[in-house]
């Protein structure tokens, strides 16, 4: 389930790093 949790904290990132550009 290692995977789902990586998934999860890159989904959590994408809008972050997009509100950083």
């Amino acid at each position: 389930m290692i995977e789902v949790f990586l998934f999860g904290i890159v989904l959590g990132l994408i809008p972050i790093t997009l509100a950083g550009l």
